[in-house]
């Protein structure tokens, strides 16, 4: 017996063959995938040791029964005034999780929905509608094999989007890696560009000049590095702009493309995940927020400002920083047992399936969210399977290499800034996030290395090593690395 599922860790949507002789699971990459052409990176492969029922998985709901769970969420919500409640959402959820939690929070009125992935990825779609008017993804991973210059800026590929980083290596393209280190991707390079913290801007408006860009087929790779850094909107609005004017856009191989990180980052864009209240930082930074429900995601780890509330709900598979601080716990179903749909960095909807039965009492996030809305009153959250919701989400899935944007400078003002004490905080090739998941891997945990200099920050330690610590950026490091 076999099942055909998609990886959950990054954007790029790698095809999963799963195989079944009696109780032995074997999991190999999908040949047929037009994604990953039966490759995987070494997190896809491992992927196996770390499903199961450890002793941190969640298995039942933290207030014994899921009646009673729900019933006590549905009276924290109705006492709760709704401004002062918000959801807080992961890119690790599928399409029908994103569908149902946006129709619960406008049905009951909830300002405040965000999803982690925006935190990646919002300077992105700014830039996009500002320069085609429309959040517009025009490019694929087709074009790498059409382009003659792949520029990658931002973006240490090699580890943190592995698989799209072969195809690159497959093609016949020059590689130019820009970054402020020697990463892995710099490394593996034909044409490595070392940038001083802070003139991303310099090198991007200079490209016409080089003999690499102009007259050149050119796709522009970028992934957080320039989404998550000072004017990042304009930044990338610049690397659009100059493709406009060398004519490296609207032709195979041409155009810029923007990795996202999680699996269905794409897929929170696509449903509108976006609050019209708070901002997701002030979520965990302001005192409006009473009450806090988390799905899929772990920000006592990540969010610098993270905060206590007076009720924190979290739903996840497995104990984090976030559930060992939580009022009440709700056990969602892992990957391996949900089935629904996600969106990757090129725009294909792709789909997971369950080959494994929910572990305990899990469920998956959007049969939760109804039974909190129906425990609420609500109408219309009545499903019965994802297929249901995937129905009425009524979306054409059909999926071209191409799409045609207008061509129209967009005007950048944005004053000279130079960025002082900057720390480099990318993902490890054997590490996924705060290790919730890939944590579980014997093989993946022997593999990883950590240099000396590496240090992991999350609430906890962050405002003292930036208090007392001089940054300084270690060339081999993956991770932030302090000294001093």
């Amino acid at each position: 017996m076999s099942f055909k599922t998609t990886c959950p860790y990054c954007g790029v949507g790698c095809g999963i063959e799963i195989t079944r002789t009696g109780s032995v699971l074997k999991l190999t990459g999908d040949k047929e995938s037009p994604v990953n052409q039966g490759m995987l990176c070494i997190k896809g492969q491992t992927l196996l040791e770390t499903v199961g029922t450890d002793d941190d998985r969640l298995l039942n709901p933290s207030l014994g029964s899921w009646e009673k769970t729900i019933q006590a969420i549905a009276q924290i919500f109705s006492t709760t005034p709704k401004h002062q409640i918000a959801l807080y959402i992961s890119g690790q959820m599928l399409m029908e999780d994103f569908y149902v939690a946006k129709k619960f929070a406008n049905a009951y009125g909830i300002d405040n929905l965000e999803s982690n992935s925006r935190l990646c990825m919002y300077s992105t779609v700014e830039a996009h509608k500002r320069a085609y008017g429309a959040d517009i993804v025009p490019v694929s991973f087709d074009d790498i094999y059409q382009a003659q210059t792949i520029f990658i800026i931002g973006s240490n590929t090699a580890d943190c989007h592995p698989i799209v980083f072969n195809h690159i290596k497959k093609s016949k393209a020059f590689v130019v890696c820009v970054d402020v280190y020697e990463s892995t991707t710099a490394q593996k390079s034909d044409l490595f560009i070392q940038v001083e913290p802070g003139k991303d801007m310099d090198i991007i408006n200079n490209l016409p000049n080089q003999p690499w860009f102009k007259d050149k087929k050119v796709l522009s790779i970028y992934s957080q590095g320039i989404t998550q850094s000072t004017d990042a909107t304009d930044k990338v609005n610049a690397l659009i702009n100059v493709h406009i004017v060398t004519g490296n856009i609207n032709k195979p191989g041409c155009g810029v493309l923007s990795l996202t990180g999680q699996c269905n980052a794409m897929g929170g864009r696509e449903i509108g995940i976006k609050t019209s209240d708070l901002t997701a930082t002030e979520f965990f930074s302001s005192n409006q927020i009473k009450t806090l429900w988390v799905m899929a995601t772990n920000p006592a780890h990540s969010m610098i400002n993270y905060r206590q509330f007076n009720t924190l709900i979290v739903s996840d598979f497995t104990k984090t920083l976030t559930t060992k601080d939580a009022d009440i716990v709700l056990p969602a179903c892992s990957w391996s047992e949900k089935t629904g749909h996600i969106k990757n960095s090129e725009r294909r909807y792709l789909q997971q399936n369950a080959f494994l039965p929910p572990a305990g009492k899990s469920k998956p996030d959007w049969k939760i969210i109804c039974l909190v809305a129906k425990e609420l009153g609500l109408d219309g959250f009545d499903y019965q399977s994802a297929d249901d919701i995937w129905k009425q989400m009524n979306i054409d899935d059909s999926w071209q290499p191409n799409i045609q944007v207008r061509e129209e400078l967009v005007e950048i003002k944005t004053p000279h800034r130079v960025e002082h004490n900057s720390v480099n905080n990318i993902r490890l090739l054997t590490q996924w996030h705060s290790m919730s998941r890939t944590g579980k891997s014997e093989t993946l945990n022997k593999m990883t290395q950590r240099p000396d200099k590496v240090v992991s920050i999350h609430h906890i330690s962050n405002t003292n090593f930036f208090k007392n610590k001089k940054v300084e950026l270690d060339k081999y490091s993956k991770q932030p690395c302090f000294k001093g």
